[in-house]
């Protein structure tokens, strides 16, 4: 008699490997950093575990530390990604200008949204400052992230006394203090209860580069 090649009623076949919906280890990784992102922003960085972030990517936290050394990379990974979604779309937007005044004021404006999205960019970066701060290889990579923004601005700067588009004694002191200031704007208006709007911060921002550059 011929065995039957049918399962038992009532009891569920196993998948074969074909049958078996896995995410290359770059996919999977993606989803873990994009939950993390929201978590981290909607929580606060000193406020979320491993646990939330498996909880809200609906994986287990043995697969979150199998792709990840653990939450400071997730972190770490995180502010990469966010860094590039925020930044580069406003620097390309940015470049579409002739005027290289005109470039910087649009730059300098994007980074000051009402939006929900930048308000939760902001607070990401506000958290991952005080970790730079405590942390070496978060602060190396701040140190790097910062270095390139002040060499854009430094950038943009010298373009424009070329061309005779604006006056900068010092490119390179223009650049460190528009940072700082862009910086400490971002703290002020995108603190809870703040005094200053985001509008206002941004119009302090316009008037200081156009002092520092002569722009009418």
């Amino acid at each position: 008699m011929a065995l039957s090649t049918q399962e038992p009623a009532g009891r569920p076949r196993a998948k074969t490997v074909g049958e078996r919906q896995r995410h290359p280890t770059e996919v999977r990784r993606q989803l873990v950093i994009d939950a993390a992102r929201d978590v981290i922003a909607d929580k606060g960085l000193f406020n979320v575990g491993i646990r939330d972030i498996s909880q809200a990517c609906g994986v287990s936290p043995g697969t979150i530390t199998y792709h990840f050394k653990g939450l400071d990379e997730v972190l770490m990974e995180v502010v990469k990604a966010e860094t590039a979604s925020f930044y580069l779309p406003l620097r390309e937007a940015a470049q579409g200008s002739e005027d290289p005044g005109r470039e910087l004021l649009f730059f300098l404006d994007g980074l000051f949204g009402s939006d929900e999205e930048t308000r939760r960019h902001w607070l990401i970066w506000l958290d991952f400052w005080a970790a730079a701060a405590r942390d070496d290889s978060y602060g190396s990579w701040m140190n790097e992230h910062y270095d390139a923004w002040r060499a854009a601005l430094q950038g943009i700067a010298e373009r424009g006394v070329a061309e005779g588009a604006f006056s900068c004694e010092d490119p390179a002191v223009f650049a460190a203090t528009t940072a700082a200031m862009v910086d400490g704007l971002v703290v002020q208006c995108y603190s809870r209860r703040t005094s200053i709007s985001v509008n206002r911060a941004r119009e302090l921002l316009t008037a200081f580069v156009k002092r520092e550059l002569q722009i009418t």
